[in-house]
């Protein structure tokens, strides 16, 4: 009994950190251990170089799932719409939407199993093997097998990658590190996009896009090889003043009087650095790491805590919200390059390379629209609630993000519909393009610090029910578009969205009341 209560006095509630002193001091939660093979022990450049690997692979990545939507007009002169019956050419610019989703299903749990490395060791080589099938493809279903590996590749980025982000920050910097993750891979990836257009020019043939980032899809493999060293870590519990402190990743912390109290036990001292052996060279860089992963007890515990996340209304709802938000976008991307190629506007290929700036752009602005406003909201927030934040502090920050896609995906309908000019088409693919990018990095943020301890289970229902069900409705947005147009189509899309997120507010009054309630009943997960 003196057990439970001590853990009943300390433990804070789950999700509620105490992040903000009465003196203004932001603390850095969760407290680095003495190990150096905790990732919030390494140096700010260690830090920054593993984010620059991972943001490398995601820009790559990107470029190479998102081109083929500007290829689609050469690859009508390659394969007759009879050679690929029952499928339409477009299929090829969407299929890795379903891909993202069921590779993040794959990626996450493996991650937790054996670690972030070798799960970016792998995607590294699929991703480059993809690449490469898709430029020696002869047919148009080997070009598919290759953009469903490009697809399952570049699922890691809003997957595991996530994770690993997670493990380098404190949890006052996770919001801009996110921010600036997604922010800044879209940005350099739209830029070399607006290059694939004289990239085919200069070359002729659709195959120089995949030939011409095959080069750093293979530099990749020797940049996760040698500077991506394994970020998870499980911090054991510390002697501190005299009393004994468990903590996790969420910054909850738990204080026992004695050793004998802490689950396992007090924690073994660090091995020595082993001998130099060429066998431990190898195994520590490919699937090296000193720290300890879950192993295939988190691969056990996975499905149920998916299944907890799958029925958990607070996660259903993200997930349907950035269906419609990251689904407007996939749309968008498809429609406005068939729109500007077209009467009046009679865009050039390179011209439609051009316009992919103004995603750039948006994608630009959207880290001040996310990173930076979610932090300061967060800290002023935090400091009126006596310096304890809670996961509904992050609801304000949905607000710009779903008004502004709602607004973006109804104007684009009325402005392609009725022949606008080219300019506000660009803006509103612009405003389009940063509300999804501003969205997302909103909804990891709060669907991860709302259940840290399922972290990776919220992420993959996230991002796994979201990119899969994007596919179905890029996939089914060509009949509905022929049966309403354009402009009646994203109408809906835009109220279909704004709808959903009206659910902010009833979250924001009763949501932590039903986490309590979540949390109480299946803590054992």
């Amino acid at each position: 009994m003196a057990s439970e209560k001590t853990m009943r006095e300390y433990g804070a509630a789950q999700s509620s950190v105490y992040l903000i002193t009465s003196d203004g001091r932001t603390l850095e939660l969760p407290i680095p251990s003495r190990s150096p093979n905790d990732p919030l022990r390494w140096s700010l450049l260690k830090r920054i170089t593993v984010m620059g690997v991972i943001s490398l692979f995601t820009i790559v990545g990107l470029i190479l799932v998102q081109g083929t939507s500007l290829l689609l007009l050469a690859l009508e002169n390659e394969y007759s719409p009879e050679s690929i019956k029952p499928l339409r050419l477009d299929v090829l610019s969407s299929i890795p939407c379903l891909c993202w989703g069921i590779g993040a299903l794959t990626w996450v749990p493996l991650s937790m199993t054996i670690g972030r490395r070798p799960v970016l060791l792998l995607a590294t080589i699929m991703l480059a093997g993809g690449t490469f099938l898709a430029a020696v493809s002869q047919s148009f279903y080997l070009h598919l097998i290759a953009r469903c590996v490009q697809g399952l590749a570049g699922a890691v980025s809003p997957s595991t990658m996530i994770l690993m982000i997670i493990d380098l920050t404190f949890i006052h910097q996770r919001p801009q590190w996110i921010g600036l993750f997604w922010c800044m891979t879209t940005v350099f990836s739209d830029l070399g996009l607006a290059l694939t257009p004289s990239i085919i020019s200069a070359v002729g043939s659709w195959r120089a896009f995949y030939w011409t980032w095959l080069a750093p899809c293979v530099l990749l493999i020797p940049l996760a090889l040698f500077w991506a060293p394994e970020t998870s870590f499980e911090r054991p519990p510390m002697a501190f003043d005299g009393h004994i402190i468990s903590q996790t990743d969420t910054g909850k912390i738990t204080i026992y009087p004695t050793w004998e109290e802490v689950p396992g036990g007090k924690p073994m001292p660090d091995e020595p650095a082993p001998t130099w052996k060429t066998s431990t060279f190898l195994k520590n860089i490919t699937f090296g790491t000193q720290s300890e992963t879950g192993g295939w007890l988190a691969m056990k515990a996975f499905p149920r805590q998916l299944m907890f996340c799958a029925f958990n209304p607070l996660v259903v709802w993200v997930m349907l919200l950035n269906t419609f938000v990251f689904g407007g976008m996939v749309i968008t991307c498809q429609t406005y390059v068939m729109v500007l190629i077209s009467p009046p506007y009679n865009f050039t290929f390179n011209q439609i390379g051009l316009a992919k700036l103004s995603p750039g752009i948006g994608a630009l602005l959207a880290y001040p629209a996310s990173g930076i406003l979610t932090t300061y909201l967060i800290r002023v927030l935090a400091s009126r609630n006596r310096g304890i934040r809670e996961p509904e502090h992050y609801l304000p920050s949905f607000f710009l993000p779903i008004i502004l896609s709602s607004l973006s995906l109804a104007l684009f309908g009325i402005a392609t519909e009725r022949r606008w000019d080219w300019r506000w088409i660009l803006l509103f693919v612009g405003l389009d393009y940063l509300s999804a990018i501003a969205a997302f990095s909103t909804n990891i943020v709060w669907v991860t610090e709302s259940f840290p301890n399922f972290a990776g289970a919220a992420i993959v229902v996230v991002g796994a029910g979201s990119y899969g069900t994007s596919f179905v409705l890029s996939s089914v947005i060509a009949p509905w578009i022929q049966d309403q147009g354009l402009e009646m189509t994203y109408i809906e899309l835009g109220v279909v969205t704004l709808v959903l997120g009206f659910f902010v507010f009833p979250i924001n009054f009763w949501g932590k009341r039903y986490r309590e309630y979540i949390y109480a009943r299946w803590s054992s997960t």
